[in-house]
Protein backbone atom coordinates (compact mmCIF):
# COMPACT_ATOMS: atom_id res chain seq x y z
CA UNK A 1 0.00 0.00 0.00
CA UNK A 2 1.22 3.54 -1.00
CA UNK A 3 -0.47 6.51 0.38
CA UNK A 4 0.73 9.91 -1.77
CA UNK A 5 -0.60 13.01 -0.34
CA UNK A 6 -1.80 15.53 -3.14
CA UNK A 7 -3.22 18.31 -1.99
CA UNK A 8 -6.34 19.16 0.84
CA UNK A 9 -8.18 15.92 1.25
CA UNK A 10 -6.62 14.70 -2.58
CA UNK A 11 -4.90 11.72 -2.45
CA UNK A 12 -2.96 8.58 -5.28
CA UNK A 13 -3.96 5.21 -3.28
CA UNK A 14 -2.26 2.21 -4.71
CA UNK A 15 -4.12 -0.67 -3.39
CA UNK A 16 -3.95 -4.43 -4.29
CA UNK A 17 -2.08 -3.56 -7.64
CA UNK A 18 -4.37 -0.36 -8.58
CA UNK A 19 -3.87 3.02 -8.56
CA UNK A 20 -6.90 4.95 -6.74
CA UNK A 21 -7.47 8.78 -6.98
CA UNK A 22 -9.39 10.43 -4.12
CA UNK A 23 -11.06 13.37 -4.34
CA UNK A 24 -9.52 14.98 -6.95
CA UNK A 25 -9.51 18.68 -6.75
CA UNK A 26 -7.03 20.05 -8.89
CA UNK A 27 -7.54 23.22 -9.87
CA UNK A 28 -4.29 25.76 -9.62
CA UNK A 29 -4.30 28.89 -7.74
CA UNK A 30 -5.54 31.06 -10.51
CA UNK A 31 -8.58 29.13 -11.21
CA UNK A 32 -9.67 29.57 -7.50
CA UNK A 33 -12.57 30.51 -5.59
CA UNK A 34 -13.24 32.49 -2.98
CA UNK A 35 -16.18 32.58 -0.64
CA UNK A 36 -17.51 35.84 -1.62
CA UNK A 37 -17.61 34.94 -4.97
CA UNK A 38 -19.74 31.45 -3.94
CA UNK A 39 -22.18 33.62 -2.28
CA UNK A 40 -20.92 32.27 1.13
CA UNK A 41 -20.97 35.25 2.90
CA UNK A 42 -23.21 34.61 5.73
CA UNK A 43 -21.15 31.22 6.59
CA UNK A 44 -17.83 33.02 6.79
CA UNK A 45 -17.05 33.04 10.37
CA UNK A 46 -13.93 34.75 9.94
CA UNK A 47 -14.23 38.06 7.31
CA UNK A 48 -10.79 38.03 6.63
CA UNK A 49 -11.18 34.72 4.51
CA UNK A 50 -14.01 36.37 2.16
CA UNK A 51 -11.35 37.06 -0.36
CA UNK A 52 -9.21 34.20 0.15
CA UNK A 53 -8.84 32.46 -2.90
CA UNK A 54 -8.76 28.32 -2.67
CA UNK A 55 -6.91 26.27 -3.43
CA UNK A 56 -4.58 28.44 -0.98
CA UNK A 57 -1.30 26.21 -2.83
CA UNK A 58 -0.56 24.80 -6.14
CA UNK A 59 -0.13 21.31 -6.65
CA UNK A 60 2.99 19.55 -5.75
CA UNK A 61 2.78 17.74 -9.27
CA UNK A 62 1.36 19.17 -12.56
CA UNK A 63 -2.34 17.49 -13.63
CA UNK A 64 -0.68 14.88 -15.87
CA UNK A 65 1.65 13.64 -13.43
CA UNK A 66 -1.29 13.32 -10.81
CA UNK A 67 -3.82 11.53 -13.89
CA UNK A 68 -0.95 9.46 -15.16
CA UNK A 69 -1.94 5.88 -14.41
CA UNK A 70 -4.87 6.10 -12.59
CA UNK A 71 -7.29 2.93 -12.72
CA UNK A 72 -10.15 4.36 -10.77
CA UNK A 73 -11.92 7.63 -8.85
CA UNK A 74 -12.80 7.80 -5.33
CA UNK A 75 -15.49 10.88 -4.66
CA UNK A 76 -16.15 11.10 -0.84
CA UNK A 77 -18.80 13.90 -1.35
CA UNK A 78 -19.29 16.05 -4.18
CA UNK A 79 -17.68 19.42 -2.52
CA UNK A 80 -16.21 21.96 -4.32
CA UNK A 81 -12.85 21.38 -2.18
CA UNK A 82 -12.93 17.91 -2.86
CA UNK A 83 -13.76 18.08 -6.89
CA UNK A 84 -13.89 20.57 -9.44
CA UNK A 85 -16.98 22.22 -9.95
CA UNK A 86 -17.33 24.52 -12.80
CA UNK A 87 -19.93 27.42 -12.92
CA UNK A 88 -22.79 25.42 -14.42
CA UNK A 89 -23.05 22.79 -11.40
CA UNK A 90 -21.09 20.55 -13.94
CA UNK A 91 -17.77 18.59 -11.79
CA UNK A 92 -14.60 16.57 -12.61
CA UNK A 93 -13.51 18.76 -15.86
CA UNK A 94 -9.82 17.60 -16.04
CA UNK A 95 -10.61 13.88 -14.98
CA UNK A 96 -10.97 10.98 -17.62
CA UNK A 97 -14.72 10.50 -17.98
CA UNK A 98 -13.71 6.90 -18.82
CA UNK A 99 -12.50 6.07 -15.57
CA UNK A 100 -14.76 4.06 -13.16
CA UNK A 101 -15.97 6.52 -10.43
CA UNK A 102 -17.01 5.93 -6.82
CA UNK A 103 -19.45 7.88 -5.13
CA UNK A 104 -21.24 7.61 -1.73
CA UNK A 105 -25.45 7.76 -3.28
CA UNK A 106 -27.24 8.29 -6.16
CA UNK A 107 -27.62 12.24 -5.66
CA UNK A 108 -23.77 12.28 -6.50
CA UNK A 109 -23.72 9.49 -8.94
CA UNK A 110 -26.41 11.72 -10.66
CA UNK A 111 -23.64 14.73 -10.61
CA UNK A 112 -20.79 12.48 -11.79
CA UNK A 113 -23.70 11.31 -15.02
CA UNK A 114 -24.66 14.66 -16.06
CA UNK A 115 -21.22 15.95 -16.06
CA UNK A 116 -20.17 13.16 -18.89
CA UNK A 117 -18.88 10.36 -16.93
CA UNK A 118 -20.01 6.90 -18.04
CA UNK A 119 -18.77 4.57 -15.82
CA UNK A 120 -20.28 5.63 -12.24
CA UNK A 121 -20.61 3.32 -9.05
CA UNK A 122 -21.82 3.41 -6.13
CA UNK A 123 -20.16 2.73 -2.86
CA UNK A 124 -22.06 0.02 -0.35
CA UNK A 125 -22.02 -0.03 2.75
CA UNK A 126 -21.59 -4.00 2.72
CA UNK A 127 -18.48 -3.22 -0.09
CA UNK A 128 -18.02 -2.46 -3.41
CA UNK A 129 -15.47 -4.68 -5.66
CA UNK A 130 -12.60 -3.31 -7.95
CA UNK A 131 -9.61 -5.73 -9.58
CA UNK A 132 -10.09 -7.73 -6.23
CA UNK A 133 -9.86 -5.00 -3.77
CA UNK A 134 -12.99 -4.16 -1.82
CA UNK A 135 -13.89 -0.56 -1.10
CA UNK A 136 -16.54 0.13 1.85
CA UNK A 137 -18.71 2.87 2.51
CA UNK A 138 -18.60 4.01 6.17
CA UNK A 139 -20.75 7.00 6.87
CA UNK A 140 -19.89 10.65 8.01
CA UNK A 141 -21.08 13.64 10.15
CA UNK A 142 -20.16 17.31 8.30
CA UNK A 143 -20.73 19.23 10.77
CA UNK A 144 -21.17 19.64 14.83
CA UNK A 145 -24.33 21.55 14.46
CA UNK A 146 -26.07 20.17 11.59
CA UNK A 147 -24.38 18.65 8.85
CA UNK A 148 -23.26 20.40 5.79
CA UNK A 149 -24.71 18.21 3.38
CA UNK A 150 -23.80 13.98 3.35
CA UNK A 151 -20.47 12.51 3.76
CA UNK A 152 -18.34 9.53 3.61
CA UNK A 153 -15.43 7.92 4.14
CA UNK A 154 -14.23 4.59 2.29
CA UNK A 155 -12.17 1.21 3.84
CA UNK A 156 -9.72 -0.46 1.88
CA UNK A 157 -9.24 -4.16 1.99
CA UNK A 158 -8.02 -6.83 -0.49
CA UNK A 159 -6.33 -10.36 0.06
CA UNK A 160 -3.16 -9.03 -2.04
CA UNK A 161 -2.62 -6.30 0.94
CA UNK A 162 -1.25 -7.64 4.16
CA UNK A 163 -2.95 -3.94 5.57
CA UNK A 164 -6.30 -2.42 5.38
CA UNK A 165 -6.66 1.38 4.82
CA UNK A 166 -9.54 3.70 5.99
CA UNK A 167 -9.93 7.37 4.78
CA UNK A 168 -12.47 8.97 7.25
CA UNK A 169 -13.92 11.73 5.07
CA UNK A 170 -15.05 14.62 5.95
CA UNK A 171 -16.82 14.18 9.65
CA UNK A 172 -16.07 14.71 13.29
CA UNK A 173 -15.46 12.21 15.76
CA UNK A 174 -18.93 11.30 16.70
CA UNK A 175 -20.87 8.01 17.85
CA UNK A 176 -20.44 6.04 13.96
CA UNK A 177 -16.88 6.73 13.57
CA UNK A 178 -16.31 5.34 17.12
CA UNK A 179 -18.40 2.37 15.72
CA UNK A 180 -16.59 2.18 12.52
CA UNK A 181 -13.15 2.40 14.39
CA UNK A 182 -14.30 -1.24 16.55
CA UNK A 183 -15.88 -3.16 13.86
CA UNK A 184 -13.45 -2.28 10.98
CA UNK A 185 -10.26 -2.62 13.00
CA UNK A 186 -8.22 -0.71 10.06
CA UNK A 187 -4.65 -0.70 10.06
CA UNK A 188 -3.85 2.62 8.41
CA UNK A 189 -6.60 5.80 9.14
CA UNK A 190 -6.54 8.88 6.76
CA UNK A 191 -8.57 12.07 8.71
CA UNK A 192 -9.30 15.13 7.39
CA UNK A 193 -8.25 17.32 10.15
CA UNK A 194 -7.64 21.13 9.73
CA UNK A 195 -11.53 21.74 11.62
CA UNK A 196 -12.49 23.92 9.19
CA UNK A 197 -16.00 25.65 10.49
CA UNK A 198 -19.32 27.81 8.95
CA UNK A 199 -21.85 29.63 10.98
CA UNK A 200 -24.33 27.36 10.47
CA UNK A 201 -22.78 24.03 10.60
CA UNK A 202 -20.34 24.38 13.09
CA UNK A 203 -16.71 22.65 12.72
CA UNK A 204 -16.90 20.31 9.64
CA UNK A 205 -14.08 18.44 9.84
CA UNK A 206 -11.57 17.22 13.27
CA UNK A 207 -9.93 19.07 14.81
CA UNK A 208 -6.72 17.91 17.50
CA UNK A 209 -9.46 16.65 19.97
CA UNK A 210 -11.11 14.67 17.37
CA UNK A 211 -7.43 12.92 16.44
CA UNK A 212 -6.67 12.02 19.71
CA UNK A 213 -10.23 10.35 20.14
CA UNK A 214 -9.17 8.19 17.07
CA UNK A 215 -5.82 7.55 18.48
CA UNK A 216 -7.51 6.40 21.82
CA UNK A 217 -9.89 4.57 19.86
CA UNK A 218 -7.16 2.87 17.33
CA UNK A 219 -4.03 2.46 19.61
CA UNK A 220 -2.35 0.11 17.09
CA UNK A 221 -2.86 1.43 13.90
CA UNK A 222 -1.15 4.24 11.56
CA UNK A 223 -3.32 7.46 11.71
CA UNK A 224 -1.94 9.90 9.02
CA UNK A 225 -3.69 13.66 8.79
CA UNK A 226 -5.07 15.31 5.93
CA UNK A 227 -6.77 18.33 4.24
CA UNK A 228 -4.81 20.48 5.73
CA UNK A 229 -2.78 24.48 4.70
CA UNK A 230 -5.54 24.44 1.68
CA UNK A 231 -9.13 26.30 2.47
CA UNK A 232 -9.58 29.27 3.85
CA UNK A 233 -12.03 28.18 6.66
CA UNK A 234 -9.54 25.95 8.16
CA UNK A 235 -8.96 27.38 12.06
CA UNK A 236 -5.91 24.47 12.11
CA UNK A 237 -2.71 24.41 10.05
CA UNK A 238 -0.16 21.95 10.07
CA UNK A 239 1.72 23.97 12.51
CA UNK A 240 -0.78 24.44 15.00
CA UNK A 241 -2.39 21.25 15.03
CA UNK A 242 1.16 19.81 14.88
CA UNK A 243 1.78 21.77 18.15
CA UNK A 244 -1.70 20.97 19.74
CA UNK A 245 -0.79 17.44 19.01
CA UNK A 246 2.97 17.59 21.21
CA UNK A 247 0.22 19.07 24.29
CA UNK A 248 -1.72 16.26 24.27
CA UNK A 249 1.04 13.72 23.86
CA UNK A 250 0.59 12.39 20.35
CA UNK A 251 3.51 13.86 18.15
CA UNK A 252 5.16 10.58 17.61
CA UNK A 253 1.92 8.88 17.17
CA UNK A 254 0.49 11.36 13.94
CA UNK A 255 1.98 10.97 10.28
CA UNK A 256 0.84 14.69 8.73
CA UNK A 257 3.00 14.43 5.15
CA UNK A 258 3.68 17.88 3.33
CA UNK A 259 1.74 18.14 -0.06
CA UNK A 260 3.68 15.45 -2.65
CA UNK A 261 4.78 13.38 0.19
CA UNK A 262 4.37 9.71 0.20
CA UNK A 263 3.98 7.08 2.40
CA UNK A 264 4.76 3.08 1.87
CA UNK A 265 3.33 0.45 4.10
CA UNK A 266 3.77 -3.15 3.57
Amino acid sequence: MQIHQIRNATLRIRFGGSEFLVDPWLASMSEGITFRKSGLEGEVVDPATLDVVMPRCELPLTRAEVLAGVDAVVVTHVHPDHIDMAPDGTVGAPLDHALPVFVQNGDDAEAMRRSGFSDVRRLEDGGSIFRGVTLRRTPGRHGTKTPCGPASGVFFSSPDETKTLWIAGDTVWYPEVEAALATLRPDTIVLNACAAQFRTFGRLIMDDADVEAVCRAAPDATVIVSHMDTVAHATLTRKTLRAALERRGLADRVLMPDDGEEYCFN
